[in-house]
């Protein structure tokens, strides 16, 4: 009954109020003591005469201050009404702006199909009955999946434009993009304080009612969420409705990862790879087939038996890739679900499906710097180390193996390799110290093997730098027995780390085996306040427990030091056979970074890839998935101001489809194309399907004007012109001119008397 007043309360204070002046008119009645004077009997005749028109003054101004108070607490009590406009008061025509939820989860089929598919059958509905009553409204449509745009905007509906808007709203179809309700919301709130239109606005809003939708913004921490910018234009609106398209969903699988278990694919190596597959689904799913395709090929097929609702299955899949004709290539390969399995089970197929970039290569690029090369065989410092990462044979290591000197070292292109190892050289300048600083922090992984050719003064000063650079402690003095007839063992003080699997359980008596005879002491300030602080992963069983081998994490990459070289001069390690292979081979795969997972992105995630000028030209051509005539495109210098940069970026925006885009390079030197795959994905965050309550955003909405549709209800044939006005300023305005008039009344009366 009262809910037309936003505070209800303030109108029975303000009634009860009336009684005030009542009081005061009857405590004003005082009785006074009669006493008989001649002179007033022609006052008392005077007063019969006009008592009736006295008492009518009386009552009136009475009135009037009662009236007051009831307007007072009316005022207070913020009435609002529902107020057509469609008549005489209608001040020009009515916009109806449509917020579409396009993203991937209204593709979700239901018992009365997809919301989607229920959106194109409302909106085409609407439009033939709006002709059909020759409305003269217009039509503004913003997308969640493109928040900041109006497309149409302020269409006109006319004879000439409902043939293009029935076109287009039958043809709406769910995208791979994930939506982002709360940004169209805040547009078409926006819309509202910069329009200078006389246009009444009414908003619907088609969704899924998907919870994610509606708390992703209190989650990234914005000041208004999308209940709140709902609440918002409902205050501004002619009207505003939800119009609820979706349905519990009982079961949905989808793909959420495919995971390389290696850090890099090999040509020739097979390379092994898990499919995660999550149920989101209420019930546990049963022999889930998996199928996995290399370049549209047949597909191999891995069954998980069981998918306990909540949990996810792994599918297992090994695969060769071979090009007898190329050391690098870029392969396509397409991971996703039995189709037949999904019929039925499955309410979002769409998210079925997910894509892979293989980027094969001739294996882990290792730059060995030699500092104490020599012509003798087995004397140089890198002569143990190369042979232990690419030792040759009919089996492939999978690492690619470049040696240089400290020449060539100075002017090599540190971005083609995954790990270099700095092995026993004298020094390093500081130009070369800042290359390898940005080199670590954009992912590489740095190896310092520490032997008698390095100047300790230079190493503290340029890559120690008291803390803050590459080298992870200062070194001191060379520790150990300089006759090598003492020595001391390794003692690993990080449990499990990769370097040291080898030698867990039996194999211990391996590492056991391996005689240190010198090694460099160093200082590890660990009061040092830093984000990336040392760790020592072992150390020597001295008398000082001396660190032998202490990493550090840089950016996205890692250092790592050992004090002792990995050759036969201070130690005898080389000399182990198997163990030193097999953890040099550990070792360069710990530090390198994960190769063989680049050129994942989601959809609408721009491609960036660093193009070395050097190596191939600024021009290009991107072929994107479904289409057979690839685009041009350009990589730019990174910095305007510095066109020298050698390094410049490719950068592509419009990956809005999910699927595989190929961009083909020309060589610098015209040898060819080489080719690199990059694989865009749907947000898995569209997959999680579970819906709020329309009772908990009405709570939330309070006393907001928000009508909520379901399928099936009129949407746009209804008479959607009614504003919901509060009417406070008119009241006041009424209690002003009532006040006034009031006064004057009660001095008009006063001055008769």
């Amino acid at each position: 009954m009262l809910e037309f007043l936003l505070n209800p309360g303030f109108l029975f204070a303000g009634t009860a109020a009336v009684a005030a002046p009542i009081i005061i008119h009857l405590l004003n009645r005082r009785r006074f003591k009669r006493i008989d004077w001649a002179a007033m009997d022609f006052l008392l005749e005077a007063l019969r005469l006009n008592r009736r028109r006295v008492k009518l003054e009386e009552i009136i101004l009475l009135l009037l201050r009662c009236l007051a108070m009831i307007l007072i607490g009316l005022m207070i009590a913020r009435p609002s009404l529902d107020i057509n406009v469609s008549g005489l008061l209608k001040a020009g025509q009515t916009e109806r702006v449509i917020v579409l939820d396009d993203s991937l989860s209204m593709a979700t089929v239901g018992q009365q199909g997809s919301p989607i598919d229920k959106a194109s059958e409302i909106l085409q509905k609407g439009i033939k009955s709006l002709s059909n009553s020759n409305s003269q409204d217009i039509f503004t449509v913003v997308r969640t999946t493109d928040p900041n745009k109006f497309a149409p905007n302020g269409l006109p509906l006319t004879e000439s434009s409902i043939g293009d808007l029935l076109d287009e709203f039958k043809n709406i179809k769910a995208t791979d993009l994930r939506g982002n309700l709360h940004s169209a919301l805040s547009t078409v709130d926006k819309s509202f304080d910069s329009d200078n239109t006389n246009f009444t606005k009414v908003v619907y809003l088609f969704t899924d009612l998907r919870r994610m939708d509606w708390e992703s913004s209190t989650k990234s921490g914005s000041d208004k969420g999308v209940v709140q910018t709902l609440q918002s234009i409902a205050e501004k609106a002619a009207g505003c409705y939800v119009v609820d398209l979706g349905s519990e969903v009982e079961n949905n699988l989808f793909i959420e990862e495919v995971k390389p278990l290696g850090k890099v694919l090999v040509n020739g190596v097979p390379a092994d790879f898990e499919v995660l597959v999550r149920n989101l689904g209420k019930s546990d799913i049963e022999d889930v087939i998996v199928s996995f395709s290399v370049r549209g090929s047949l597909p191999l097929k891995s069954k998980i038996p069981r998918i306990e609702a909540g949990a996810i299955g792994v599918a297992a899949f090994s695969y060769t890739f071979t090009d007898a004709g190329k050391e690098s290539f870029s392969v396509p390969v397409e991971i996703s679900l039995d189709n037949e399995f999904s019929k039925g089970k499955d309410a979002l197929r769409q998210d079925n499906i997910r894509y892979f970039p293989a980027r094969v290569t001739a294996g882990m690029r290792v730059l060995i710097v030699d500092g104490d090369p020599s012509g003798i065989f087995g004397r140089s410092e890198s002569f143990y180390l190369s042979n232990a990462l690419s030792p040759g044979g009919p089996a492939i290591s999978g690492v690619d193996v470049t040696v240089l000197d400290d020449t060539d070292f100075d002017s090599s292109n540190l971005s083609q390799y995954e790990v270099i190892f700095i092995a026993n050289l004298y020094r390093i300048t500081e130009e070369r110290a800042v290359g390898l600083t940005e080199w670590v922090k954009n992912g590489g992984g740095l190896v310092l093997l520490l032997g008698d050719q390095i100047d300790e003064d230079v190493y503290n000063d340029v890559l120690y730098k008291n803390g803050s650079g590459l080298l992870p402690f200062k070194l001191s003095t060379v520790g150990g027995d300089e006759k090598e007839e003492k020595w001391v063992n390794i003692k690993p003080e990080k449990q499990n780390h990769p370097l040291f699997r080898f030698f867990e359980g039996d194999n211990k008596r391996l590492l056991d085996q391996v005689k240190v005879f010198r090694w460099w002491n160093s200082e590890i300030d660990e009061n040092e306040d830093s984000s990336n602080p040392s760790n020592v992963v072992a150390s020597l069983t001295s008398d000082d427990n001396s660190p032998v081998i202490v990493e550090k994490r840089m950016g996205d990459g890692r250092v790592l030091a050992i004090t002792t070289p990995l050759d036969n001069d201070w130690n005898n390690f080389p000399e182990n056979g198997a163990s030193f292979l097999i953890t040099s081979q550990e070792l360069v795969r710990y530090m390198s970074r994960n190769i063989a997972s680049e050129g994942i992105i989601s959809v609408a995630e721009p491609i960036l890839y660093s193009v070395d000028i050097r190596e191939y030209r600024q021009q290009a051509k991107l072929l994107k998935p479904g289409e057979k005539i690839p685009e041009k495109v350009e990589a730019l210098p990174q910095s305007k101001s510095n066109l020298n940069d050698l390094e410049w970026t490719l950068e592509y925006e419009n990956t809005d489809r999910k699927g595989i885009y190929e961009i083909q390079f020309d060589r610098a030197d015209g040898s060819g194309v080489q080719s690199l795959a990059f694989a865009a994905n749907i947000d898995t965050g569209e997959s999680n399907l579970s819906r709020i309550s329309v009772a908990s955003i009405r709570s939330d909405l309070g006393t907001a004007s928000v009508e909520f549709l379901p399928f099936g209800s009129p949407v746009l044939e209804r008479e959607a012109d009614v504003v919901r006005s509060e009417m406070w300023k008119v009241i006041l305005i009424i209690l002003g001119v009532l006040l006034m008039v009031e006064l004057f009344y009660g001095w008009l009366v006063g001055a008769r008397r």
